[in-house]
């Protein structure tokens, strides 16, 4: 399977809903967001999608959807990888832990940097800033000017010492 029948197929399944394209060798696929979640089982379930091996989030401040999730999915045994892009409003999608156990982290990751909530996921809170933090680093409206976010105390107790 090449991603001209992938895409083929996908369109047929989902007439209309869907487009996609090839660009600087990767291929990417556009989803609306009501079908998202179904394209991304059905990607798994029926055409070997079995690896999810990266979830990134995109917050664009100017855009009417705000925020993009790009689900970066592998098919080992055709050597087929996609890039299913889901334009979102607002920052909330559903997860997809329940197809991919290795979405956990990678949602974890996406809502600590950009701050969007994947509902139903079964562990949702920060993984890599201080439970102290306040914000979504990632975001691109996020205030670096006057940030205090490691004060001079270490508040979590993990030997952090701060010097001048």
């Amino acid at each position: 399977m090449g991603f001209e029948s992938l895409l083929k197929e996908l369109s047929a399944k989902y007439e209309g809903k869907i487009n996609g394209y090839s660009q600087y060798g990767c291929n990417f696929i556009n989803v609306p967001a009501e079908i998202g979640k179904d394209v991304l089982r059905s990607l798994s379930s029926e055409f070997g999608f079995k690896y999810l091996a990266d979830i990134v989030a995109i917050h664009w401040p100017k855009k009417k959807e705000k925020f993009e999730l790009s689900y970066n999915l592998l098919n080992v045994d055709a050597r087929l990888r996609v890039f299913v892009k889901i334009a979102l409003v607002e920052p909330e999608y559903e997860t997809v832990t329940d197809i991919w156990k290795s979405a956990d982290f990678l949602e974890r990751e996406q809502y600590d940097l950009v701050g969007v909530t994947f509902k139903g996921h079964p562990d949702l809170r920060r993984i890599l800033m201080p439970d102290f933090f306040e914000g979504h680093p990632l975001r691109k409206d996020y205030g670096l000017k006057d940030r205090k976010w490691f004060n001079s105390a270490d508040e979590q107790n993990l030997g952090i010492k701060f010097t001048k």
